[in-house]
């Protein structure tokens, strides 16, 4: 990995686990290799409380949940998206492994629309 950031959370991994009680479960799987990564979350008011991953896949991915889950917890929901938009605009990341960073993003835009698709203000 050429970027410092992701090659730290892939060795050191932020927010490996299940939640207690969580609130939300979000599974996304890569359509272009075996990807696949399980968030649990705890959300109160838009505010992602508490945020866990499991993650079978390649580094980029494994290092893509961690960066993710840890910019986005304990802020809004939308905050945490433009938050790790704005990191990864700054980070240099192959064409070929965006797709497995990405797959984590996606994960927690698909949060928001689940929370607004079920009445949530999100």
């Amino acid at each position: 990995m050429k970027d410092d950031i992701l090659k730290n959370h892939f060795l050191h991994p932020c927010n490996v686990g299940i939640v207690e009680n969580y609130d939300h479960k979000i599974i996304v799987k890569s359509d272009q290799c075996n990807d696949v990564i399980t968030f649990t979350v705890t959300i109160t008011h838009n505010t992602i409380d508490d945020i866990k991953f499991e993650a079978y896949g390649c580094g980029y991915a494994i290092a893509g949940a961690s960066l993710v889950s840890d910019a986005v917890k304990g802020k809004d929901i939308d905050l945490g998206i433009r938050d790790v938009e704005e990191m990864l605009n700054t980070m240099t990341i192959p064409d070929s492994n965006l797709r497995c960073i990405h797959l984590s993003l996606n994960a927690i835009k698909q949060l928001k629309d689940n929370l607004i698709a079920h009445g949530h203000t999100a």
